[in-house]
């Protein structure tokens, strides 16, 4: 493993569940093409496995939580970035989880035609803005590393 990576308890753990979910999600998977082979398309051992499919294979991390550890894993420093938009139906469990992870601010550096519903959502949820702000982001292209000048707006996640 990388010893440069960053590391974040709740983040790590959040890991470690979607991780096990998707190796047992794939077992399960992997049945599925045993019984068509072995009953059929339209056998009750399918239509048991597509049952058991449903109730028990949701996928253990909601959107919102996803969204929070994709920008804390690319974000380069303790401060995470946010560049992507939050859904109504994701917002409150994005900025739980970032809290959970004891997260102490966000930079909104998000530019779609949504950034306003986003601020509001951030401030119905608790956060203060605090300000406009400009950050520096290394990126790669052509085996080149460059800084690149993102704007922004920070937000105390409180």
């Amino acid at each position: 493993e990388d010893s440069t990576m960053k590391t974040n308890t709740y983040f790590e753990e959040l890991d470690r569940i979607a991780r096990d979910f998707e190796q047992k999600h794939e077992a399960h998977k992997a049945l599925k093409q045993g019984i068509i082979d072995e009953k059929g398309w339209d056998s009750e051992e399918l239509k048991a496995w597509y049952k058991e499919e449903e109730e028990q294979f949701q996928y253990p991390i909601s959107a919102g939580a996803c969204k929070a550890y994709r920008a804390w894993r690319y974000s380069e420093t303790d401060e995470v970035i946010m560049d992507d938009f939050t859904w109504d139906r994701e917002r409150h469990d994005f900025i739980d989880t970032l809290r959970k992870a004891g997260i102490q601010t966000l930079v909104v550096t998000n530019q779609s035609t949504g950034l306003m519903e986003d601020l509001h959502g951030y401030a119905a949820e608790g956060c203060t803005m605090l300000g406009l702000c400009t950050i520096t982001k290394k990126d790669t292209r052509w085996g080149e590393e460059k800084e690149e000048q993102i704007m922004g707006i920070r937000f105390q996640l409180n």
